[in-house]
């Protein structure tokens, strides 16, 4: 038996005009809302002899657990505090260096012969978190008396 194969031949053209690359493009943005207040050292009192003094904030509650040198007396201080309408994961207390979500910037400022380091970001509440900087100190020169203030800038990175 012979077999016979048919094959049926059509015609398809392939056109270059007929297909196209199209770049899709998106922003997404996080509204966090992210609101500032500002913090207020207060009145340091120091002991202009000393050529150095030291004071030591708490990480948990914002409350100087120690001061020595030249250091005589704060007060008048309040933490500076932000909002910000972030996810679960953003609510944790860090060093802002280390923080999933924030960073504050410069790392650390200089007022008026004060040397501020270290910053910390502790979340308290639903959307309410507490900034400050661990460590205060004056090394070998003796802060100028003045009123003082400079800007530093919490930046939202999301996690």
């Amino acid at each position: 038996m012979l077999g016979v194969a048919g094959v049926a031949l059509g015609s398809y053209a392939a056109m270059a005009s007929n297909s196209a690359t199209m770049t899709v493009t998106a922003t997404i943005a996080h509204d966090v809302s992210l609101t500032a207040y500002d913090w207020d050292l207060g009145t340091i009192t120091i002991d202009p002899a000393q050529t150095e003094g030291n004071i030591i904030m708490d990480t948990e509650t914002g409350m100087i657990i120690s001061k020595t040198g030249g250091i005589i007396s704060i007060s008048g201080d309040r933490l500076g505090s932000f909002t910000a309408n972030v996810p679960d994961s953003c609510k944790v207390d860090e060093l802002n260096s280390h923080h999933p979500c924030f960073t504050v910037s410069p790392g650390g400022i200089y007022i008026g012969g004060l040397s501020l380091m270290e910053g910390y970001i502790r979340h308290t509440e639903e959307n309410l978190f507490d900034f400050q900087y661990d460590f205060i100190s004056y090394y070998d020169t003796v802060p100028t008396p003045g009123d003082y203030s400079q800007n530093i800038t919490i930046t939202y990175t999301a996690p």
